[in-house]
């Protein structure tokens, strides 16, 4: 009869277990985010060749920030963009604007 009192107990601790440990940290999953964003920026190619959003390793970290694990999936994208010989960014930024051909600049029209 002791060992039913023991089941819930074990339920309990099993899901404080899985939730996210105070991972709330909004800077990290600011960091997180803009990993992800700038390896598809810039990780995919119109060659065959290329994976960019598809790759595996990509997938697994956007799962890993979704989830509340932050230092797992920054972890795992910055691995990814040193394996594909990129430079890990300290701040992604905004991504550049591009003006039309045969269109100048806003700034140089006066």
């Amino acid at each position: 009869m002791a060992h039913v009192l023991w089941i819930p107990l074990l339920i309990l601790l099993a899901l404080a277990m899985t939730a996210p440990a105070a991972e709330a940290d909004p800077w990290a999953k600011e960091r997180c985010t803009d990993l992800t964003d700038f390896y598809d920026r810039w990780g995919a190619t119109r060659s065959e060749h290329t994976d960019g959003a598809r790759n595996h390793v990509r997938i697994g970290a956007g799962i890993e920030c979704e989830r509340g694990r932050y230092a797992v999936g920054i972890a795992q994208m910055e691995a990814l963009l040193l394996r594909k010989n990129f430079d890990v960014p300290l701040e992604v930024g905004d991504p550049p604007m591009y003006e039309p051909i045969g269109r100048t600049a806003l700034a140089a029209e006066r």
